[in-house]
């Protein structure tokens, strides 16, 4: 368990971190997946995703949203698979959901997901 020690305001504040790993896990996945949405929501109404679904859109704007779904998905994914890797529940905190110019140039790879 990580424990922090810092002074607020001259008083000494302790916060000791008791999650478990799979918790802290699950509580970063569903930050990441706020922020996925959020990220989606930049380019890609919730009405232009159904449609999309539904068929009504075909050709290239049908492409180019699921070319940004398939990015933002992808940019999650890498958060996710980097905290598999993590053993402390720091490591898990420290990765980042860092939003960055790399979606618009066709790159599926994010810029940090991973630890830093």
């Amino acid at each position: 368990m990580a424990r922090q020690e810092y002074y607020q305001d001259g008083q000494l504040v302790r916060v000791e971190d008791t999650r478990t790993l799979s918790e802290a896990i699950e509580e970063r996945k569903a930050v990441w997946a706020d922020e996925t949405t959020k990220l989606i929501r930049t380019k890609v109404t919730e009405t232009d995703e159904r449609n999309c679904a539904n068929g009504i859109y075909q050709g290239e704007k049908k492409a180019q949203i699921l070319g940004w779904i398939n990015e933002c998905r992808n940019k999650y994914l890498a958060c996710k698979a980097a905290a598999t890797t993590c053993t402390t529940n720091e490591e898990i905190d420290s990765i980042r959901y860092d939003v960055g110019t790399n979606l618009d140039s066709g790159n599926t790879q994010p810029e940090s997901a991973g630890v830093r």
